[in-house]
């Protein structure tokens, strides 16, 4: 049986939901590694400055034995939080994330757009089609960076609640992000 619009349609709101899910796991994952790295590069410029700025102001005295003891510690922290960034990446996965992020939300909107109005069958299913292939082209890069479960069931009830739509496990519709007890939605 072939399909029809409809099912065009259907297939068009499951792959806009899966799409916004992991747009919202990547955004996550931005967010916290923009964080990370910029009270990063804070740490490393402030001590400097701030040992700059007590030597310009007060000269040496008594207490710079004290604070160039404390600078030395915090630096030696910056230094191994800076090497461990770059071996665990943060730049580079920052940056992956955010790319994730722009191209599967406009994969979801894209595939909203088409669901929302169909053109005519035959044209419905090529533009379906190719943007299937680019779907399936981020998914597996995607796949390859780790997505964890809990990472899931969160990007699962984003978009739940996003497009309004029950969940097949709990047959709940979210209407927050407070994770709830189920396997499929909740649980993070």
């Amino acid at each position: 049986m072939a399909a029809g619009i409809g099912d065009y349609q259907g297939k068009c709101r499951d792959g806009a939901l899966h799409a916004f899910g992991t747009a919202r796991i990547f955004e996550q994952r931005a967010n916290r590694l923009k964080r990370k790295t910029d009270a990063l590069t804070w740490v490393g410029l402030v001590v400097p400055l701030l040992i700059g700025a007590l030597v310009g102001t007060f000269g040496r005295n008594k207490l710079w034995g004290l604070v160039i003891t404390i600078a030395a510690v915090i630096a030696a922290v910056q230094l191994a939080m800076s090497l461990w960034s770059l071996i665990k990446r943060w730049p580079e996965e920052l940056a992956y994330s955010s790319g994730s992020v722009a191209a599967n939300d406009s994969l979801a909107t894209r595939y909203t757009a088409l669901a929302d109005d169909p053109p005519a069958l035959a044209t419905l299913r090529v533009q379906f089609e190719k943007l299937e292939v680019e779907d399936t082209s981020r998914r597996d890069r995607d796949s390859e960076k780790g997505v964890t479960e809990k990472e899931r069931r969160m990007g699962m009830r984003a978009a739940l609640r996003k497009y309004q739509r029950a969940c097949a496990a709990c047959l709940v519709v979210p209407t927050t992000m407070e994770p709830s007890t189920c396997g499929v939605c909740g649980q993070f």
